[in-house]
C-alpha cells in the first residue's frame, strides 16, 4: 500500500539424473519465429574433477503462456568453440527441460562449458544445480546459481577469497554481449590493505575464470571484494568453497555477481541466527560511486516485530563491510528479513553451519512476479530434497503464491500472504502445506502488489555433508541491455511497469522524472532513485486509476540529458467497486479470494494513521471486504477512501469521497 499512499498524498534439478538420449550438433540450430529472450549459463560441467567430481544438471522453465522452441548452444572453456547444440520444440507453458550434462554423450568428460539458451516463442528463466560427492553422502557438496537473462558493464562481487580460514572462491564471468569484451576485475580487501586489478579477454557466449590460487598478486589469507568493469555487458557467478584435502567437513556456496543497483535500498530475503545451528554472515559492498555507509534493518520473520538496526562504517566505492548477527545480543535467534538502506548497495548472505553453506546475493529491484522453477518436497524420501521459499516485502502489502505440479502442470494449491511491515519476510515450508504430497516436485509463481518482493528458496537435504543450496527468485525477462525500455511494454491498469534507461553518468544526479498521461502529468520523487555504477536507471512505475489508461511517456533528466520511454496503459482487467463510504467504515467488492488494502485521505490531505483498523484483508467468496476504523477527532469536511486490490501482479485501485463527521 506504500505506492498507493504516496499517490493518495500526491534448476535447479540437481535431483534427477536422468539419461536424456542426447545427440551432438555441430552447429547451431535453427528455431522457428523470432527470438524471444535468451538465458546464459556461465559454468556447466560434466564430472569435472573425475567420476564424482563437479557436475551441473539444469533446468529451462517456459514461464510465457504459449508454446516456445529452445536452442542450447555449449562451447567450451579451452578454447571457445561450439561444443554441440541441444534443440528443444514445442515447450509448454508453464513446463520444463531438463538438461543433466553427465548423462549427455555429446559432452566431453571431465568438460566445463558455457551455455548460451535462447527461446523462440516465449520468455525463459534456469536454475543451474552444481555438485560434487553425490555417492558420498558424507562429503557431498551443493551449490546453486540462477541463469542469466540480462547484464551489465559493471558487476559486484561482495565476496571473494584466496584461502582464508579454509575457504577459496572462484569465479566465472560470461560475456552476454555481441563482440569480444575486456574485463577488468578489481580485488580491493576487507582488511583495506591490498587493491589488485586482474584482466580477462572474453568472446561473446564464452566464459572465462578467475582462480585466486593462480593469480600470485591476490595475498594469501585473504577476504575481498571484487568490482568487475567491460565494455560489453557481463554476468558473473562466485563460487566459495571450504573443500580443501583433509576438510572434516567440505562444504561451498555459489551466488550471482549483482548488476549495478539504482536504488537506495536493496533486499536479503532470508537471514538467520542460529536456526538448526547456522548463522547467515553479511557482507555488504559499496556500488555506488561514492563514500557512503549503510543501515541494515533486521526485521524478524514474525505477524509483529520491532527491527533491529545496526548501522556499518563508511565505506569507498567497490570496498565491503562484513557483519556476523552473532555478535550482536540484541538480534535474537531467528529467521528474518533484511534491508540495506543508504545505497546503493550489494550484499552477499552466506549461512554457515557445521558441515553446511549456502549463499544468496541482494537485489534492489521491486518486481511484482517472481519464478520459483524448482520446489520440492521430500523429493527422494524423507531425507530428499526439500525446499522452504521466503518471500519478502519491497513494498507490497500482499503476495499471491500459486503452486504448479511438475508432473502434469495442475494448480495444487494457492495461497495469499499479508505484510504488515516494510521488509518483512513469509518462510514457507512444504511439508507444512497438506495439499502438498512428499517425494514431489512443484513449480511456483508468487505475484504481488504494487512495491513488489523478493524471494529466495533454500534447497535442502538431510542424508549428510552438505546438502544447503540456495537460489533467489527469478524475475520475468528484461528487455536487452543498452536500449531504454519499459517492461511489459503494454498490460492493464493496475501495473508495475519496470522502466530502464541506460548511458547516464554513472553516480549522476536525478534532476527529475516526469510521466505524461493522457490525463496530466506527474513528477516522481527522485530522493530512492540512483543513477547506477554502469550508467542505468531503474524506475519501477505502478498504475492504479483510470487517469493512467493511455500511451505514457516517461522522461528522466540527469544534468542536460534527457531521455524518454513509452508505454502503454490499457483498461484494468477486473472491477473494484467501493459499496460503502462513511466516515469511520469503508467496504468494497471485487474479485473473491484477493487481497485488498485501504487508505484514508482527510480533509486536510494527511493520511489516516490506523494501522489495525486499516489493515490489509483478503475478500470473501463473494468478493467483498470491508474496514471499520477509528475516526479521528476533530475532523470535519470532504476526504477520500482508496481502496486497491491485487489479483496477479495488476494492482488497480478505486475511491470514492466521504464527509465527515
Amino acid at each position: 500500500m506504500r505506492s498507493i499512499l504516496a499517490l493518495a498524498c500526491s534448476l535447479a534439478c540437481a535431483l534427477l539424473f536422468m539419461p536424456l538420449g542426447l545427440t551432438a550438433t555441430p552447429h547451431p540450430a535453427a528455431a522457428a519465429g523470432p527470438l524471444t529472450n535468451t538465458v546464459y549459463l556461465p559454468n556447466i560441467t560434466k564430472m569435472l574433477g573425475g567420476g564424482d567430481g563437479w557436475q551441473t544438471p539444469f533446468i529451462v522453465q517456459n514461464v510465457g503462456s504459449v508454446a516456445t522452441d529452445l536452442t542450447m548452444d555449449f562451447f567450451s572453456f579451452a578454447d571457445g568453440s561450439l561444443v554441440k547444440t541441444r534443440s528443444v520444440t514445442g515447450l509448454a507453458p508453464g513446463t520444463s527441460v531438463f538438461h543433466d550434462p553427465n548423462s549427455d554423450p555429446g559432452l566431453g568428460t571431465t568438460g566445463q562449458f558455457s551455455v548460451v539458451v535462447k527461446s523462440f516463442g516465449a520468455p525463459v528463466v534456469s536454475v543451474v544445480n552444481e555438485h560434487q560427492n553425490v555417492t558420498n553422502s558424507a562429503r557431498q557438496e551443493a551449490l546453486s546459481y540462477l541463469g542469466l537473462t540480462s547484464g551489465s558493464t559493471r558487476v559486484f562481487l561482495p565476496y571473494a577469497a584466496k584461502n582464508a580460514a579454509g575457504w577459496l572462491t572462484t569465479f566465472i564471468i560470461q560475456n552476454l554481449g555481441g563482440a569480444p569484451t575486456n574485463v577488468t576485475a578489481q580485488f580491493k580487501s576487507l582488511d583495506g590493505t591490498q587493491t589488485v586489478s586482474v584482466p580477462r579477454t572474453i568472446a561473446p557466449g564464452r566464459s572465462q575464470f578467475i582462480d585466486p590460487t593462480v593469480e600470485p598478486s591476490l595475498v594469501a589469507g585473504l577476504e575481498y571484494s571484487v568490482s568487475l568493469t567491460a565494455d560489453q555487458p557481463i554476468g558473473v557467478v562466485a563460487n566459495a568453497h571450504n573443500d580443501a584435502p583433509g576438510t572434516p567437513a567440505p562444504k561451498g556456496f555459489s551466488y550471482n555477481g549483482i548488476p549495478a543497483p539504482s536504488w537506495a535500498t536493496s533486499f536479503m530475503p532470508y537471514v538467520q541466527k542460529n536456526v538448526n545451528g547456522a548463522t547467515t554472515r553479511l557482507i555488504i559492498q559499496n556500488a555506488g560511486t561514492t563514500t557512503r555507509s549503510p543501515t541494515v534493518r533486521f526485521r524478524l520473520a514474525a505477524q509483529f516485530a520491532t527491527p533491529i538496526i545496526v548501522n556499518g562504517p563508511d565505506l569507498a566505492p567497490g570496498a565491503s563491510w562484513s557483519y556476523d548477527p552473532a555478535s550482536n545480543g540484541a538480534i535474537a535467534d531467528g529467521e528474518y528479513g533484511v534491508t540495506f538502506a543508504g545505497g546503493p548497495w550489494a550484499a552477499v548472505a552466506a549461512s554457515l553451519g557445521p558441515t553446511t553453506a549456502a549463499g544468496s546475493s541482494s537485489t534492489a529491484l521491486q518486481v511484482t512476479t517472481l519464478y520459483f522453477p524448482n520446489v520440492t518436497r521430500t523429493l527422494g524420501g524423507a531425507n530428499g530434497w526439500t525446499t522452504p521459499l521466503a518471500i519478502q516485502t519491497t513494498g507490497a502489502d500482499s503476495a499471491t503464491l500459486k503452486w504448479y505440479r511438475f508432473s502434469d502442470g495442475a494448480l495444487v494449491f494457492s495461497q495469499v500472504l499479508i505484510f504488515n511491515d516494510f521488509g518483512q519476510t513469509f518462510r514457507i515450508d512444504p511439508r507444512q502445506i497438506p495439499d502438498l504430497t512428499d517425494n514431489t516436485q512443484y513449480a511456483v509463481v508468487a505475484t504481488s502488489g504494487s512495491g513488489g518482493m523478493a524471494g529466495l528458496v533454500t534447497e535442502l537435504n538431510f542424508s549428510g555433508g552438505d546438502g544447503a543450496m540456495n537460489y533467489e527468485g527469478v524475475p520475468p525477462p528484461p528487455g536487452v541491455f543498452g536500449v531504454p525500455s519499459c517492461g511489459p511494454s503494454q498490460a492493464p491498469l493496475g501495473t508495475t511497469f519496470q522502466c530502464v534507461f541506460y548511458g547516464f553518468p554513472p553516480g549522476g544526479t536525478i534532476a527529475s522524472i516526469s510521466v505524461m498521461r493522457p490525463g496530466g502529468s506527474s513528477t516522481l520523487d527522485t530522493t530512492l532513485f540512483r543513477i547506477g555504477a554502469d550508467g542505468t536507471l531503474v524506475v519501477p512505475y505502478p498504475t492504479f486509476f483510470a487517469s493512467q489508461v493511455g500511451l505514457l511517456t516517461m522522461t528522466a533528466t540527469v544534468g542536460a540529458q534527457a531521455q524518454t520511454i513509452q508505454f502503454t496503459v490499457t483498461p484494468q482487467s477486473f472491477p473494484i467497486t467501493i459499496t460503502e463510504s462513511k466516515w469511520g467504515s469503508l467496504a468494497a467488492n471485487t474479485r473473491p479470494g484477493i487481497a485488498c488494502s485501504a487508505a484514508v485521505v482527510l480533509p486536510n490531505g494527511q493520511l489516516l494513521s490506523d494501522n489495525a483498523g486499516l489493515s490489509p484483508r483478503v475478500t470473501n467468496a463473494q468478493g467483498n471486504v470491508q474496514w471499520i476504523y477509528t475516526k479521528q477527532a476533530n475532523t470535519t469536511g470532504t476526504g477520500t477512501h482508496v481502496v486497491e486490490c491485487t489479483s496477479g501482479a495488476e494492482s488497480p485501485a478505486a475511491s470514492a469521497s466521504f464527509t465527515a463527521p
